[in-house]
């Protein structure tokens, strides 16, 4: 797909529509994707291959336990009671039966593993709010952040925008918090994108 044949630019047209809104207009985003696997230049074998690369990733991303979480990030107190939870779990270093405790609930192993689903919501929240280029080591995209890559104060704003995270007041326990759960991310980001590619597919068949 990422190869430079000559043969039809409109690859080149594809890849660089995603990376300009990827980012910020995740609706242009999908509907250029969902173009793009039904055009013509796009042969059966790369549908497979697509196909098998996400299935492939999604599975290698996997972990015991982990399942597709609805989004939640719209709600101010609920962003808002992520991040101390985040903060308590990721910066002071307190256990999960804790955390658990601290916000209200009983530490009982269902309470905790809600506490944990919380965490991983908030987790594809700030993965998709990295930029994609620049920020991953090469060939660990998803999975390992560059040492620099919150170094830049455009890109701090650009995720404390994006996820509430206070960069501006306390950035060094930001930065722990984001190297901690954007790789946490990636898998669910994925499940989320994946869906609303088959919603958008299953409008455009009616």
């Amino acid at each position: 797909m990422d190869a430079q044949t000559g043969e039809d630019s409109r690859h080149d047209n594809f890849r660089n529509t995603c990376m300009a809104y990827g980012d910020f207009n995740r609706q242009v985003f999908l509907e250029e994707i969902l173009r793009f696997i039904s055009s013509a230049i796009t042969s059966k074998a790369e549908l497979t291959a697509i196909r098998k690369a996400v299935l492939k990733r999604t599975k290698r991303l996997e972990k015991p336990g982990q399942r597709g979480r609805p989004r939640a990030w719209d709600n101010e107190e609920w962003i808002q009671k992520a991040i101390t939870s985040a903060f308590r779990r990721h910066v002071l270093g307190w256990s999960w039966p804790k955390v658990t405790e601290s916000i209200g609930m009983q530490p009982t192993k269902p309470n905790i593993r809600t506490v944990q689903r919380r965490e991983l919501t908030f987790a594809e929240l700030i993965f998709e709010a990295i930029p994609p280029v620049g920020c991953w080591d090469i060939g660990k995209f998803g999975e390992k952040l560059r040492e620099t890559a919150l170094d830049s104060k455009s890109t701090q704003m650009w995720i404390s925008s994006k996820t509430g995270l206070p960069f501006d007041k306390q950035p060094e326990d930001c930065k722990k918090i984001v190297f901690a759960l954007a790789p946490l991310g990636s898998k669910p980001a994925n499940q989320s994108l994946m869906r609303e590619i088959d919603q958008l597919a299953r409008k455009k068949k009616k």
